[in-house]
């Protein structure tokens, strides 16, 4: 008898374990079962910049081979007796292509520019996924020992690659390149330095991203493929570009949640470029939260220049080739 009403507590316990395990993965799997947008309204400011810029000198890609043996492109301008080597991170949705205007000016002032498509993107493997957190970093160090043959280089990143670029030079890798230039890069969703939704620019589902950081490693192995985000691409340019980004891709990208420490880690020399005018973040607010994590880093407000038009337009490109310069 005695032994039976001391059971009843435990049965009751285990009832309301399984229970709240229950509506646990319940929760979580609604959560993950919303995606991001099927597709958005083109944004302007994004496309209008591209539609007058002649494309037809793009050069044709070259292969590196990534250690897992996926064949990942680049594009290569060159310059004789450079006095300069530069690799320039395109941004969301992009590839090298979208570097054209920037890597073409940079060549003709005496540099060489290598303009890879990251994994993910344009030639370099499946679109919108990658295989795990982590290999967009070990692909820039094949890219490294491989294309670069370990020359000294600076890294150069525009928008959501900047925030790569940033979370690149925050790690134990740094010292793979001697300097880094961020152009008007995307630090973080909570950053002050963004605009509400990145200014029309991407739509997103929070509620997957939080559902699949709830599982942890699990839930990144098993759902990290599903799309989290959507970008507001311009139809007529849909095949040249990429619409979504798996969990995976997306947290690889960017600078890590703590994007502060991520700041406060980089070593080697660092400048920020932003255009005045820029449609998806606020430009005055780079200044304050560099100063405050990492005092002394020099960040520049191209005056007149928006998003794109900081990597299209002549004052864009001519800032940030005079940064790139040291000039």
């Amino acid at each position: 008898m005695d032994e039976t009403i001391k059971q009843k507590p435990m049965k009751k316990f285990v009832l309301v374990l399984i229970t709240v395990v229950i509506l646990f993965v319940l929760i979580i799997g609604v959560m993950i079962a919303f995606p991001p947008p099927k597709s958005l309204p083109t944004l302007e400011a994004i496309a209008a910049p591209f539609r007058s810029v002649d494309f037809s000198k793009v050069p044709e890609p070259h292969y590196y081979t990534a250690r897992e043996g996926s064949k990942l492109a680049y594009r290569l301008y060159f310059t004789q007796h450079a006095k300069q080597i530069v690799v320039l991170v395109h941004g969301s949705s992009g590839s090298s292509v979208s570097m054209h205007p920037l890597a073409e000016y940079l060549q003709k002032q005496g540099m060489t520019v290598y303009s890879p498509d990251i994994r993910g993107h344009g030639n370099s493997a499946r679109k919108g996924d990658i295989d795990y957190i982590g290999q967009l970093e070990n692909d820039m160090e094949d890219f490294f020992n491989q294309v670069l043959k370990q020359h000294e280089a600076t890294l150069v990143g525009f928008s959501l690659g900047g925030g790569f670029v940033l979370r690149f030079a925050a790690s134990t890798k740094q010292k793979l390149f001697s300097r880094y230039v961020l152009l008007s890069p995307y630090i973080g969703y909570n950053s002050p330095t963004v605009k509400p939704k990145s200014g029309g620019w991407a739509g997103v589902s929070y509620s997957r991203i939080v559902g699949i950081l709830l599982l942890g490693s699990i839930g990144q192995k098993v759902f990290g493929h599903l799309p989290v985000i959507t970008y507001a691409i311009d139809p007529q340019t849909a095949r040249y570009q990429v619409a979504q980004y798996s969990f995976r891709l997306l947290r690889n990208f960017s600078p890590h949640f703590n994007y502060r420490s991520d700041i406060a880690s980089v070593k080697q020399p660092l400048t920020v470029l932003v255009g005045e005018k820029d449609e998806l973040f606020n430009a005055y607010a780079f200044e304050a939260l560099f100063a405050e994590s990492r005092p002394g880093t020099k960040v520049i407000v191209v005056p007149d220049v928006g998003h794109i038009t900081l990597t299209t337009s002549l004052s864009g490109i001519s800032a940030i080739a005079k940064a790139v310069a040291h000039e």
